[in-house]
């Protein structure tokens, strides 16, 4: 999933929590946005810099279960007020829906080579074409990110970011107006 999408969904579903649950209002949405981010920020450049000819793929350490319940047993136990963050994080996992690649979600368990060890057009000298390979043999993605798009403008709609108050109080203190 392109990361657009990543925040797009985790942003409406945050929106959603918040009108609906008890969810702190004083959540920043562009903290949010990194954290729905934060196994590629971490993955990519990983990958760029060290291990680009071992495992071809920008999907490693911070994609794997164990990375998952860390970042969340260590939010609830010591810092449950991050919380809102911490799912954001977990919550790629959902978005990549991850677990369709075993040796990679339950990485070390099953072995110490991630789903993509040998995989050609995925290198790092070609990760341009890597989603376009994605893009045209996996068509699913299609309706992935179209609803990433959908998602998008649904928040957007909700509290009003085609409204120039609205839109630079999210950009620059990155709260939400609340939906009426």
């Amino acid at each position: 999933m392109l990361p657009q999408s990543h925040v797009a969904y985790t942003w409406l579903a945050l929106s959603l929590a918040q009108e609906r649950l008890d969810v702190s209002p004083d959540t920043d949405y562009r903290l949010v946005a990194l954290a729905a981010m934060g196994p590629d920020l971490v993955d990519k450049p990983l990958a760029a810099v060290y291990f680009y000819r071992r495992y071809r793929s920008a999907v490693l350490f911070a994609h794997t279960l164990i990375t998952f319940a860390a970042v969340a047993l260590y939010t609830l136990l010591r810092a449950p007020q991050h919380g809102v963050y911490a799912m954001a994080f977990v919550g790629h996992a959902l978005l990549d829906r991850i677990w369709h690649y075993p040796a990679t979600f339950y990485w070390p368990f099953r072995g110490w080579r991630f789903h993509v060890w040998g995989k050609r057009g995925s290198e790092q000298e070609q990760m341009g074409l890597a989603y376009w390979y994605a893009f045209t043999r996996r068509p699913e993605l299609w309706g992935w990110e179209a609803g990433g798009l959908a998602a998008l403008l649904l928040f957007a709609q909700r509290h009003r970011l085609y409204r120039w108050p609205n839109l630079r109080r999210f950009i620059l203190t990155g709260r939400v107006t609340p939906v009426a």
